[in-house]
């Protein structure tokens, strides 16, 4: 199989969406576990807190249910066996602020998760992050690809 980047005699070929798919990642727009998620107060996040059993503040996630800061499961898995004893199965990564359903397996992005989405982004760069939800609430977004 050929590699659609590699160059051809006659010069690059061009790349599209369609050449790329199977190597992004395509997250569940519904969890029926977002129904669980009660609290409605506002998120304050400190992306530098270190998870609350082992201090390690390499690479952790804050949990949506209760907002427990713990490490990863390539850490000491803390978040992973949090959510197995209490059932708090939804968590944000600080590292890339993607959300993780554990009770589903798979990422999860949906307009309920966007006021903790812009939380930890603001926490994390300074500045609201675009809501990629807004089109479908009547605002506008336009994203072009090259």
């Amino acid at each position: 199989m050929e590699c659609p980047q590699k160059k051809k005699s006659s010069g690059l070929r061009s790349v599209t969406v369609a050449d790329l798919e199977g190597f992004a990642v395509y997250p569940l727009s519904w969890c029926p576990h977002l129904e669980l998620l009660t609290d409605k107060s506002e998120y304050v996040i400190d992306i530098l807190a270190p998870c609350k059993r082992c201090d390690d503040n390499k690479e952790n996630w804050i949990c949506l249910h209760c907002r427990k800061v713990l490490c990863s499961r390539y850490v000491n898995s803390h978040m992973v066996e949090h959510a197995e004893s209490d059932g708090h199965v939804l968590t944000l990564s600080y590292s890339d602020l993607s959300v993780w359903c554990y009770g589903c397996d798979d990422y999860v992005d949906n307009p309920l998760l966007y006021p903790v989405k812009n939380a930890a982004h603001r926490a994390k760069f300074g500045e609201d992050m675009l809501n990629p939800h807004e089109a479908e609430s009547g605002g506008s977004v336009s994203i072009t690809l090259q």
